[in-house]
C-alpha cells in the first residue's frame, strides 16, 4: 500500500486541496514516515526548497514516506517532538509535478527513482506540494555531499556505519523502543511502586532484527520483575528474532522509597537501552517528578513527565569522544 493511502486515505492522485486542511485540523506529529516542512513569509526560497530536497534524500534512505510541503508551521516540545495543526502555508510558485521532480533528480545522486508528486491549489491559486518517497532500492544517496536519513522522526545526517551498510546492500531493521507510567501504588507509606510498560517494535515490514537486547536502568530504586529484584539494573531476556508486528512488551515495577525520593529532590531517572545484531543500539531516557504524587492507574504520563527523549543513538546523547568514553570506564 502506497503511503498516501496509509497516512490520508486516498492516493497521492485523489488527493485535493480540501483533505489537507482537514487532515491539520487536529495536531499532527511528524512520525518515520511523514515530514513537515512549511512555507512562512520569512526566509528564502532557495532555503525552504533545498529542506525540501534534504527531507526526500532521509525519507530514500529510510523507509521512504510523505513530505507535506506547505504545511502549518511547526512548533517543536521540549523532548524534540515535531508537530502541526491549523492553517497550511501555500505559496505562490511556478513549480508544477514535473518540474518538481526534475529538480530532485538533479540535486539528489543517484537518481532517486519512486517519487510521486501532488500538487493542490487553495482558491488563491497559491499551492502546496505533497510529495510521496518511495523506499530506495538503490541507496545511499546523498544531497549537496551529504547523506541523510530519517530517524525517529528526525532527518539527519547519516552516521558513518549506516552509510557503508547501505553501500554493502546490508538493510538496517527500523527498532524502537518507549517506556511508559501506567500506575503508581502506596505500598506502605514508606514506599511507593511505579508500574511501567516497556515495547520494543520493529517498524520494518520486511526486515527482521536478530539477537535483540533490551536493558532497563533506573535511579533511585529497586527494580522488580516477576517478583525477583534486580537493583536499579535490569537485563531482559533477549529475543532471538524480533519481526514486525510482534514486538516485545512487558511490564516492571519500581520501588522507591521515600527517603530515597527526598534525597533525589523527589525525581526518577529510567533509561531503556535496545539494539540487535542488525539494527544500532538506541536509548530511550525519561525524567519524571513525583513531587505531587497522584496514587492510581495514570491516564497521562505528562503529568508526571519532565523530560523524554526517545530512540536515539548513543551519539546523539554523549558529545564525548570514544577515547574519552573509554578512559571514564577504565578510571571506575
Amino acid at each position: 500500500m502506497k503511503y498516501s493511502q496509509i497516512i490520508f486515505g486516498k492516493d497521492l492522485y485523489d488527493l485535493e486541496y480540501n483533505d489537507i486542511v482537514q487532515f491539520f485540523n487536529e495536531e499532527k506529529e511528524e512520525t518515520l514516515n511523514l515530514e513537515f516542512k512549511s512555507y512562512p513569509p520569512q526566509g528564502n526560497h532557495n532555503d525552504k526548497e533545498n529542506a525540501v530536497f534534504k527531507a526526500i534524500c532521509g525519507l530514500l534512505n529510510s523507509e521512504g514516506g510523505i513530505v507535506v510541503w506547505g504545511a502549518p508551521v511547526e512548533t517543536r516540545d521540549a523532548q524534540g517532538n515535531t508537530s502541526a495543526a491549523g492553517a497550511l502555508t501555500p505559496f505562490s510558485t511556478t513549480l508544477d509535478r514535473d518540474r518538481l521532480i526534475n529538480k530532485v533528480s538533479s540535486v539528489i545522486v543517484p537518481l532517486a527513482i519512486g517519487i510521486r508528486v501532488q500538487k493542490l491549489d487553495d482558491p488563491n491559486g497559491n499551492s502546496i506540494f505533497i510529495i510521496e518517497v518511495e523506499k530506495s532500492n538503490f541507496k545511499p544517496h546523498q544531497f549537496k555531499d551529504k547523506y541523510y536519513i530519517r530517524l525517529d522522526g528526525q532527518t539527519k545526517v547519516a552516521p558513518h556505519y549506516l552509510i557503508s551498510a547501505m553501500m554493502k546492500s546490508v538493510d538496517f531493521p527500523i527498532v524502537k523502543g518507549h517506556l511508559r507510567l501506567k500506575s503508581i501504588e502506596n505500598l506502605d507509606g514508606h514506599r511507593i511502586s511505579l508500574r511501567f510498560r516497556k515495547v520494543v517494535f520493529n517498524t520494518s515490514e520486511f526486515n527482521n532484527d536478530l539477537n535483540v537486547f533490551i536493558r532497563v536502568v533506573a535511579s533511585p530504586g529497586i527494580i522488580i520483575v516477576n517478583n525477583e529484584q534486580f537493583g536499579g539494573n535490569y537485563n531482559s531476556p533477549g529475543m532471538k528474532i524480533l519481526s514486525n508486528g510482534r514486538p516485545s512488551m512487558s511490564e516492571f515495577n519500581l520501588i522507591v522509597t521515600s527517603q530515597q525520593l527526598i534525597q533525589a529532590n523527589n525525581e526518577i531517572r529510567i533509561i531503556l537501552n535496545f539494539g540487535g545484531e542488525k539494527s544500532p543500539s538506541k536509548i530511550s531516557s525519561y525524567r519524571y517528578s513525583l513531587a505531587n504524587l497522584i496514587l492510581g492507574n495514570v491516564a497521562d504520563e505528562n503529568t508526571f513527565l519532565i523530560e523524554k527523549k526517545e530512540n536515539s543513538l548513543p551519539s546523539d546523547s554523549n558529545d564525548k569522544t570514544a577515547d574519552e568514553q573509554i578512559n571514564e570506564l577504565l578510571d571506575l
